[in-house]
């Protein structure tokens, strides 16, 4: 067509060399292209002039600084395409020659391109015949990476095409398909016969280490994949075998209607292994190894699908690692009916005692919202956290609701638990404010998709929760010295990720040692302060002569805080002395006071408290340590400046009870004496050279 603002003409007629039809500059809608052609026979191609455009965009595709120039040189027309696709050189050269049989020959000697930074160039000068309508190729052959296909045959109103590919790399698909970020190599063979308006296509191919977004965002290795099929009559008819790592290998076929409503009519069947969901359930902190095996087939429509068939699984094993959870054994059957998945069987076996099983359905229906009715059973659990909670348990729970908003209630009793307070704490750490300066791009990376995935997980909903936890006894709390029988009722609402726990546990009975005195528990609760560490607050009385002595432990079950009370109101260290030797601190032996500092020790957790201040300064000492060896034994040494260079030590021996002296002697410049005696008669010196850095 002339493109002149004047109007339109048509060119197709032949117009003869006299009056050849001008195409003018005239920009695009972008204000970037400009044509300016001169055409005196369209049909022999006999064009000169210049096509120009600064971009040009399909969906992700990008040409830049595009340039085709046609040039006459006596029967031929010369083209020459330059630009830009993708950020890399575009060039195409050739020419066209009318033939003495009225058809033109397109002669491409030349081109090169790289989309999505995928190398293509022509293999070797080829030439397309065109002739009554009927295009003709002779192993037109484009190299792609370390990968080729060529074409071979004719197109026209009937199709005779041969196309055979090696090693093709399947991201030239991702030029078509934005967001399909496809991988892996693709070889085979395609035949494409019968009518344009109709054709058939058969093919065979085979891809090796396919990886899709959908696959890699699943955590899904490279698979191979072996598929052939044919089209025709609006119909595609596949086979495809899949295979991968971990036993995967699955195989399926059948049909899918192209058009309409889209029929489908596929089967598929194989071994699955769960690694391959790794990926997912990896962020919810469980690791689930095994293989499923799948028997499923696909009807209706891809609108509204319909899915029977079965999927088992027999010897798994399911681990969540926040829970300190493992399933064993686990065996799973599943029948999907078209409208909902039936679980006919869930069953498992703890690794730290009992029984696990479910039933129920999940629709698999997608205008349905997927509902899910799962009905749990809790057989003699025991259930160990790995730190404070050892409990038996047996329940009855369900899990209802839609898969977006699932609402976990029911009942759990439990038959026996304990809980225990730390005998030793470890030293709290703080966080290190951590900033990596001049970071690479992969860190910098790395670190978006922490934040990105730690702020997902924070804004996830969790699981509604609506549970009864009752006790009516058999709680015991243990630890320090505390031993208490509880019982009670708990009510546990909120989610799985924030947690809302009420109620609490009463006292039934129980004591309290410490050394040789023995208290009674008056009164004790325990409850949660919102989340799943139980809080504590047991309240043990005594008397010693006319002093009545409060003994309070209250807070987090792993780090209670030990109070004295006493009426008379007396100091703590003091209350203690009374509490178990009757008799005030000034009047207490060595040996007496090294006691009362293992038993503060003990109370405190192991921890550096100011009952244990207060008696170092009372035995006016610089330090007052009590440790215990590899058989429980505990020992006291009490160590003290003698002045600046001198540092005397004495040590209680806690296997023949004697005690030694120690005696370090700082020269300077890093070099120490050290001499050592024991009640015993041993004796040892020696020299010690030490250097900080």
């Amino acid at each position: 067509k002339d493109l002149t603002h004047g109007g339109e003409q048509d060119l197709c007629r032949p117009q003869g060399p006299a009056t050849p039809q001008r195409a003018r500059p005239h920009p695009d809608a972008d204000g970037g292209a400009t044509v300016d052609l001169a055409i005196t026979d369209l049909s022999t191609a006999a064009v000169t002039g210049t096509v120009r455009a600064e971009r040009i965009a399909s969906g992700e595709n990008r040409v830049e600084a595009l340039k085709l120039d046609f040039s006459r040189e006596g029967q031929a027309t010369n083209f020459d395409l330059t630009g830009r696709l993708d950020g890399a050189p575009l060039v195409t050269k050739g020419k066209v020659l009318q033939r003495g049989d009225g058809g033109i020959d397109v002669a491409l000697q030349s081109f090169e391109a790289a989309p999505r930074r995928i190398g293509l160039k022509l293999a070797k000068p080829a030439t397309i015949g065109v002739a009554n309508g009927v295009a003709t190729l002779d192993g037109l052959t484009i190299q792609a990476g370390r990968g080729s296909v060529a074409v071979s045959g004719k197109a026209g109103e009937t199709l005779d095409l041969s196309l055979r590919l090696d090693a093709l790399p399947a991201a030239l698909v991702n030029n078509f398909a934005a967001g399909l970020d496809a991988d892996g190599t693709i070889a085979g063979t395609v035949t494409v016969k019968g009518k344009a308006t109709a054709p058939v296509v058969n093919y065979a191919l085979d891809w090796k280490g396919a990886v899709t977004s959908q696959t890699r965002g699943a955590g899904i290795g490279g698979l191979d994949i072996n598929a052939k099929g044919e089209f025709a009559n609006n119909q595609v008819r596949l086979d495809t075998v899949l295979s991968g790592a971990g036993g995967l290998s699955f195989r399926g076929g059948g049909t899918v209607g192209i058009g309409g409503s889209t029929p489908l009519g596929l089967k598929f069947n194989g071994k699955v292994p769960f690694g391959l969901l790794q990926g997912q359930l990896s962020g919810q902190g469980f690791v689930l190894t095994g293989n499923a095996d799948v028997d499923v087939s696909i009807g209706g429509t891809a609108a509204a699908p319909s899915v029977t068939g079965s999927i088992t699984a027999g010897g798994a094993r399911l681990v969540d690692v926040r829970r300190n959870l493992a399933v064993e054994n686990l065996n799973i059957r599943v029948t999907m009916n078209g409208r909902q998945a039936v679980i006919e069987t869930v069953s498992g076996k703890l690794a730290s005692g009992g029984q696990l099983s479910a039933s129920g359905t999940v629709g698999i229906d997608p205008a349905s919202g997927f509902p899910v009715d799962v009905a749990i059973k809790l057989g003699d659990i025991t259930y160990v956290d790995g730190t404070l909670v050892t409990a038996n348990v047996t329940g009855d729970l369900t899990l209802k609701g839609p898969v977006a908003a699932l609402a976990l209630g029911g009942k759990v009793h439990i038959n026996k638990a304990n809980i225990t307070i730390p005998q030793k704490l470890p030293a709290s750490l703080s966080e290190i404010d951590i900033k990596h300066r001049n970071a690479p791009a992969a860190v910098r990376r790395m670190t978006a998709d922490v934040q990105r995935e730690q702020g997902a997980s924070g804004a996830a909903r969790g699981i509604a929760l609506d549970l009864t936890i009752e006790s009516p006894g058999q709680l015991f709390v243990r630890g320090r010295g505390i031993n208490a029988e509880m019982g009670g009722n708990l009510t546990v609402t909120g989610t799985s990720l924030a947690p809302v726990v009420s109620g609490g546990f009463e006292l039934k009975r129980g004591r309290m040692e410490i050394l040789a005195r023995r208290l009674e528990f008056t009164s004790a609760h325990i409850g949660f302060a919102g989340g799943l560490v139980p809080t504590v607050d047991l309240v043990a009385s005594s008397s010693a002569g006319t002093t009545e002595i409060t003994v309070t432990v209250a807070g987090l079950a792993s780090n209670p805080t030990v109070t004295f009370a006493s009426s008379p109101s007396l100091p703590q260290d003091e209350i203690l002395s009374q509490l178990i030797f009757n008799r005030s601190m000034s009047n207490l032996s060595a040996v007496q006071i090294a006691q009362l500092a293992a038993a503060a020790s003990q109370l405190a957790g192991g921890n550096s408290t100011g009952l244990l201040d207060s008696l170092r300064s009372k035995l006016g000492v610089d330090d007052l340590d009590i440790t215990t060896d590899a058989e429980g034994r505990a020992a006291v040494s009490a160590g003290k400046y003698l002045n600046d260079r001198t540092y005397l030590e004495l040590k209680q021996d806690p296997e023949t009870n004697g005690a030694k002296a120690v005696i370090n002697l700082d020269v300077g410049r890093g070099l120490k004496l050290r001499g050592e005696a024991g009640s015993a008669g041993n004796a040892g010196a020696g020299i010690f050279y030490e250097k900080e850095y």
